[in-house]
């Protein structure tokens, strides 16, 4: 597998993490750390450039608080239900 494969196919996981719905509610800040944790590995080994993971990490982070945006929703929505 040639560089280009692994940073593709690197990517390609980092992306499936990023969306992944049940990973994202059942544990949202471990999921916030696994999406931070691979972009800073993948610098790291140089897979992709600082720009990258700049990217990567605030994409991550608007990420992380969507899905507090919409747990705090929910949450207010139950309770709204009694």
């Amino acid at each position: 597998m040639g560089n280009e494969d692994i940073r593709n196919r690197e990517l390609e996981l980092w992306n499936i993490l990023l969306n992944h719905e049940g990973r994202r509610e059942l544990a949202i800040d471990h999921w916030s750390g696994e999406l931070t944790g691979h972009a800073m590995t993948l610098a790291r080994l140089e897979v992709i450039s600082a720009e990258e993971l700049q990217e990567m990490l605030e994409y991550a982070d608007a990420a992380y608080s969507h899905a507090i945006e919409q747990s705090h929703t929910r949450e207010w929505e139950r309770g709204n239900k009694r």
